[in-house]
């Protein structure tokens, strides 16, 4: 049996699926044997730049933004365990402030007011508020990546390009999130 997220260990899901497909071909199969690819794991440095972010705020794993540096920080419990610039509300249309908590995920988020995909999609406060991806036009172009770390969005946290899959993936329905200034 696998574990999902275990690290080292993967299926490969293409090789898994022609097998089951070939297995299923068989007349006679009752066992379908599949190959768990092992990489060894590699120690990572992760280097760190923002002092601001408080440590312990919740018990468990919650993001920090800090609208004044412009960084969104993924933290467990006292470990920080990284920072992504990040593009929060203008002025007129500011980012909210307080505790909340991530209330919906999609991967994928169709924006009716403006016509744009918001992928990697995770609401964290009523009126639309959430954290994605650089907003995507229709035929596919990211907007925003030369205003990481200028406020110019309609109150949204916006991540880079990986960086919100990154933050996406870590996240639960619940994960606790704070932004301050």
């Amino acid at each position: 049996m696998i574990e999902e997220g275990r690290q080292g260990k993967y299926l490969n899901l293409d090789q898994a699926l022609a097998d089951i497909k070939n297995a299923m071909g068989q007349p006679n199969a009752s066992q379908i044997t599949l190959a768990v690819n092992i990489v060894e794991p590699k120690e990572i440095q992760v280097q760190v730049e923002s002092d601001n972010v408080e440590l312990n705020r919740f018990v468990g794993k919650y993001i920090d933004v800090d609208l004044s540096t412009q960084k969104l920080c993924r933290v467990e419990t006292d470990k920080l365990i990284d920072c992504f610039t990040i593009s929060s509300g203008k002025p007129s249309t500011p980012t909210p402030t307080g505790s909340f908590a991530i209330q919906n995920k999609d991967p994928r988020r169709w924006s009716y007011a403006s016509s744009l995909w918001m992928p990697w999609w995770e609401q964290f406060a009523d009126g639309g508020y959430g954290l994605h991806e650089l907003p995507e036009w229709p035929n596919g172009y990211k907007e925003g990546q030369a205003h990481l770390g200028t406020p110019v969005s309609h109150g949204c946290v916006r991540l880079g390009i990986g960086d919100a899959e990154n933050v996406y993936n870590w996240t639960d329905v619940g994960t606790p999130v704070y932004i301050h200034k």
